[in-house]
């Protein structure tokens, strides 16, 4: 994984090279660093929050639907939190440099940690629904499948979003040699996280997929 980091290092250190020498329009005025570093932290806020709701929640066979429901709502209100932060800095590549922070890279840090827990946790309740789907009508058991499946969908989106904005923060930053280790470290974590959110999301969706296989039957 360290290994992986460092290439993608590499690569980020490569295009900002590229980027100071072919700059893009200059609005860079619309860019604000510390107002990032204010959403980021924000987004670390409401991430703790859905992780603490998501480690209450308790699935029986009558309330597992209604329970799943609730939850896609605050997911999917936490994925375009997300999807606001990444056009930000999406838009500000190619127009602006800036001095990363510590700041910075503890809540992307954090970030990649909240995304690991949550993808665990999915599939924890993919497993529990298993265990209570012999119990469980099947009007009820098909909505929370369904309501599995955009989940899953929904934290691996929000994982690849967060890892390719981090990326592109990196590429903007005009500190890289002086934040090394800092930068190498946050790689390596995110890389790490990426592995146990990926594969957590990809289990959730087998374990679904072959509980729908046997209604099916």
């Amino acid at each position: 994984m360290k290994r992986t980091a460092s290439i993608r290092l590499l690569l980020i250190f490569c295009i900002v090279v590229t980027a100071m020498a072919f700059p893009g329009p200059a609005n860079s005025a619309t860019f604000d660093p510390v107002k990032l570093t204010t959403d980021l932290n924000a987004l670390v806020t409401q991430g703790n929050t859905l992780v603490s709701q998501m480690s209450q929640i308790t699935l029986t066979s009558t309330n597992m639907s209604t329970a799943l429901a609730t939850f896609e709502t605050s997911v999917v209100s936490y994925l375009n939190a997300v999807g606001t932060a990444f056009k930000t800095v999406q838009d500000a590549v190619g127009t602006t440099t800036f001095s990363v922070t510590s700041d910075m890279l503890n809540a992307l840090q954090n970030l990649a940690t909240i995304q690991a827990t949550l993808g665990s946790g999915l599939l924890d309740l993919s497993r529990v629904i298993a265990t209570l789907s012999s119990s469980t009508t099947l009007t009820t058991l098909q909505s929370s499948l369904t309501a599995m499946l955009r989940l899953s969908d929904d934290i691996g989106v929000m994982a690849d979003r967060i890892l390719e904005m981090a990326d592109k923060i990196l590429i903007m930053a005009d500190n890289i040699g002086l934040m090394a280790d800092r930068i190498i470290a946050t790689q390596v974590i995110q890389s790490d996280n990426l592995k146990v959110v990926t594969d957590a999301v990809l289990q959730t969706q087998l374990n679904t997929i072959l509980l729908i296989a046997l209604l099916s039957a």
